[in-house]
């Protein structure tokens, strides 16, 4: 069922896709902009939930599946991913397996870079389309060597979506990949070449591991005196309309909008921006 969904939904011709970011931990801007939204793109939203030790990303919050909210989206159509993206999997873990059974049907998504979790999942639950988090991409070399584009390609045939990291999007080895796989992220809050990146995300996943709260010495950058709000001399991984129209021309339709740090106002601007950018080639907000 799960294989046969996803080659009537990415035949050719089919619709663009976005992977957004707040599934429940943005439930309310997210609910807003699905009120305003025509488009028929498949949306799947994305969060780490109910203090799983497998997430990854950010370390856990509060944030719980919501029943009504579910039904909401799926009454649209709209889909859920789960980032189970730590690198530490018991896979006997009870949250972790009660999540599996809750959100498993064709459409639903696991973002994930551990292995054996993968082959359970492959097994036991074969409706999940799987990600390969950009959380997993640290080891790789910027700009790509034979080596890390011999690693992606064995990522194509286990995974159903990749998430490269920015420094790959446009590297020129990138063009021997399948970029009819890739996930682009739109609006990348970390830094072009950042020196701490498998490093940081593997500390938020041991927070996760170890069930620590939110501690933003482990959590936010730890470049120094970093500040996306100023000038800086680290480059911005923000992709433009231009860059946009050559990725969709390379085969890419599924692009990835981050923002669960954001407010909700800065959040909703930012779905209606990328959106328009990638439909319709424009910054359009409304």
């Amino acid at each position: 069922m799960g294989l046969l969904w996803r080659r009537l939904l990415y035949s050719e011709g089919a619709t663009m896709r976005f992977l957004i970011a707040g599934a429940f931990s943005k439930n309310i801007p997210i609910m807003r902009f699905l009120k305003k939204y025509k488009d028929n793109a498949h949306i799947v939203l994305y969060d780490g939930i109910n203090k799983c030790d497998w997430n990854g990303g950010r370390i856990n919050r509060e944030v719980f599946y919501n029943e009504a909210v579910m039904e909401y989206y799926y009454s649209r159509n709209v889909s859920i991913a789960l980032t189970m993206s730590n690198h530490n999997i018991d896979l006997t873990d009870p949250v972790g397996n009660h999540l599996l059974e809750k959100f498993h049907k064709p459409g639903n998504a696991l973002i994930i870079v551990n292995d054996d979790l993968r082959k359970y999942v492959r097994e036991n639950y074969p409706d999940y389309d799987l990600i390969h988090s950009i959380t997993g991409m640290g080891h790789l070399n910027i700009p790509l060597q034979d080596e890390d584009v011999e690693w992606l390609k064995q990522k194509e045939q286990d995974y159903d979506w990749i998430v490269p990291r920015f420094e790959h999007v446009f590297d020129p080895r990138a063009d021997e990949l399948d970029k009819t796989k890739w996930e682009v992220m739109l609006n990348d809050t970390c830094v072009f070449g950042c020196k701490h990146f498998e490093e940081h995300f593997k500390a938020i996943a041991d927070a996760n591991t170890d069930r620590k709260e939110y501690d933003a010495d482990i959590e936010e950058c730890w470049l120094p005196k970093f500040d996306p709000d100023r000038e800086s001399k680290y480059k911005c991984m923000d992709i433009d309309i231009n860059h946009i129209n050559i990725l969709k021309e390379q085969g890419v339709k599924s692009f990835k909008i981050t923002g669960r740090e954001m407010t909700d106002p800065m959040f909703e601007h930012d779905l209606f921006l990328y959106i328009n950018r990638v439909l319709y080639g424009n910054d359009e907000v409304s």
